[in-house]
């Protein structure tokens, strides 16, 4: 029986970087906060517009926000507030990558988004 795929770190980061965007929603989640964990049953969900979050690593660490933007060609996310300022002074949002981040409130608007997370909490 063959391997389906190689263990080659080489292939594995090329598989990642252009893997269809149906494939990077996936890669797109966050854990959740320990008290939504219990609530809703699950440890992580994709992260979706509208979620509120809390970056755990790097420059932004404990900074609290809404996600503005989620770019699954880049596989980064946009928090409302997390901006830095260029050197001509305009400033830009931060791109931050979803690993680095953990989810406090879930943003239940559709039902769609509510039949995921009963999915995943059975």
């Amino acid at each position: 029986m063959m391997k389906k795929y190689s263990g080659k770190p080489s292939k594995q980061r090329k598989r990642h970087f252009n893997a269809p965007l149906h494939k990077k929603h996936k890669l797109v989640a966050a854990h959740l906060d320990s008290k939504l964990r219990g609530k809703l049953g699950a440890r992580s969900l994709p992260l979706r517009k509208g979620d509120k979050v809390r970056v755990m690593r790097g420059d932004f660490k404990d900074h609290e926000g809404e996600i503005t933007k989620v770019d699954l060609k880049a596989l980064k996310v946009y928090i409302d507030g997390a901006v830095v300022e260029k050197a001509d002074g305009t400033r830009i949002e931060y791109p931050i990558h979803p690993s680095n981040i953990e989810i406090i409130e879930v943003d239940r608007k559709d039902e769609i988004r509510d039949k995921a997370i009963e999915r995943k909490g059975e």
